[in-house]
């Protein structure tokens, strides 16, 4: 069976990630992009677990989840995967590296297009 709080918890950092993304404190504004990535990653996992009987595969990099979820034919926004090695890198580059620049702008687009895709599963009775 899957994971029941997985997709809720994808739901609940993307909450997190538009409430911090206009931040004028670059550090709170990456940790923005830090809940995207995770949002991306929590929602590939479950859908994927959907296909493996609850079982979720381990890892942060949103190029290899995207593999496996496309093996099973689950739909991932366009956006998400031409952006997976960006979005994949926000694990740590957010948290280790704050040197780096990451800009709103792209924040902001991942979070939409995630938003977008959770309604979508959501009209899909996938909750």
């Amino acid at each position: 069976m899957a994971q029941p709080t997985l997709l809720s918890m994808a739901k609940a950092d993307l909450v997190t990630a538009k409430r911090n993304v206009d931040s004028d404190n670059k550090f709170i504004k990456h940790q923005s992009a830090y809940m995207t990535q995770q949002s991306v990653e929590k929602t590939l996992k479950y859908l994927i677990s959907l296909h493996k009987d609850g079982l979720y595969p381990w890892g942060h990099d949103i190029t290899v989840l995207i593999k496996e979820a496309r093996a099973y034919g689950i739909y991932i926004p366009d956006i998400i995967v031409s952006k997976a090695p960006i979005i994949t890198s926000w694990e740590a580059v957010t948290r280790y590296y704050p040197t780096k620049i990451i800009r709103r702008d792209s924040i902001q687009k991942i979070i939409d297009a995630v938003a977008n895709w959770h309604t979508y599963l959501s009209r899909k009775g996938i909750k």
